[in-house]
């Protein structure tokens, strides 16, 4: 049963209400699932996702690396040219296994969490430690070339690795990136207190109903257990960390420095950005020469969770993989013996009869 990855394929097609979306206009939208099926188009059955993070935990290759005061604990999955996916500022591995699982027959899969070691470190996070993990994981899977895709904090890492070694990558995909992000003085403040404890994300209090206001509106409807994966998958993040990424933002700034990255960059933009986030996409347009931009509606800020499928379905048009290139081949291949055979076809006509061809293709005409 899962071997067939439509059968568990997910999305709900919401139809765009414009630029702008609230929780009414996607409950309003639910509906339209009825709607679009009626109308003809194609809607992949509901996914149950308990199986496919199963099947992730089960099938996927675990793999662990030390990287200085820093431990990676990932999984590699799939065949095919390899595909890296880097966790969002409040986010997890296993929350990527959904769209993992719609890529895995394409792509060599690699995700990652990274856990650092307060009292083994000398100084404090900054960005180069995290893309250093990027490339210590690369190393370790022997990849000469990096196809990245980052959402949040993991486009931050994304783009600064693009700049510091800009021959390693094919491409990235930057979801909700920024080229800079100043903290207030209270976020700098409890990031510091933060950094000083030893508790998971569950413990913070308000958390939940934090993340209820800021994403349970992007997730299907019809599936209230997929946001509890979300709450239950962040909650296990420890504060130390995420105090790390807050530490690193705070002394990252590449505006002066985009054209720098070279390689093809797509911008994936989706409701539910804020106006900081905005802000920061255009700065980016403006920045990267060989970045262009594509809208994701209805998908939040989690749209490996809202709607794997669709996310699946854009990375693999900016990301193609080795099977459609063999297909391509396969087809430009047949084409050509196809042309070879007529000509050889003809040839052999003409020597035969000489002429004839040209006249039975005339009286054809």
């Amino acid at each position: 049963m899962l071997n067939d990855p439509a059968r568990f394929a997910s999305e709900t097609r919401l139809h765009e209400p414009g630029t702008t979306a609230n929780a009414q206009g996607i409950t309003q939208n639910s509906a339209a699932i009825a709607d679009s099926q009626s109308a003809g188009e194609s809607c992949p059955p509901p996914l149950a996702w308990p199986e496919v993070v199963a099947a992730y935990r089960s099938q996927s290759t675990p793999w662990e690396l030390s990287n200085g005061s820093r431990h990676l604990v990932g999984r590699t999955w799939g065949n095919g040219l390899p595909l890296y996916f880097l966790n969002g500022f409040a986010a997890t591995a296993e929350m990527s296994s959904l769209t993992l699982w719609l890529l895995k027959d394409q792509f060599r899969c690699i995700v990652f969490d990274t856990h650092d070691d307060r009292a083994a470190r000398t100084a404090r996070p900054r960005m180069s430690d995290f893309t250093s993990d990027l490339f210590a994981a690369a190393d370790l899977h022997e990849d000469r070339t990096l196809r990245v895709f980052g959402p949040s904090f993991g486009a931050a890492v994304a783009l600064a690795a693009a700049r510091e070694i800009p021959e390693r990558f094919a491409g990235i995909v930057l979801q909700h990136g920024f080229s800079q992000r100043r903290l207030s003085v209270a976020e700098r403040m409890l990031s510091e207190l933060c950094g000083l404890t030893h508790f998971p994300l569950s413990s913070f209090p308000g958390r939940r109903r934090i993340q209820e206001l800021n994403h349970r509106r992007w997730f299907p409807p019809f599936d209230t257990t997929r946001f509890e994966f979300l709450i239950e998958s962040t909650g296990s993040l420890r504060l130390a960390d995420l105090a790390g990424k807050a530490m690193a933002l705070a002394a990252f700034d590449l505006t002066e420095q985009l054209h720098e990255v070279t390689c093809p960059i797509l911008l994936l933009r989706t409701e539910g950005e804020s106006r900081v986030e905005t802000q920061c996409q255009l700065q980016l347009e403006r920045g990267l020469k060989q970045s262009r931009t594509e809208w994701m509606h209805s998908a939040g800020q989690h749209p490996c969770l809202t709607h794997p499928h669709r996310l699946a379905k854009v990375l693999k048009s900016f990301f193609p993989s080795d099977l459609a290139w063999r297909q391509n081949f396969r087809r430009r291949l047949m084409s050509l013996l196809w042309a070879l055979t007529l000509m050889m076809l003809r040839l052999r006509w003409e020597e035969h009869w000489p002429g004839s061809f040209n006249r039975v293709i005339e009286s054809e005409l």
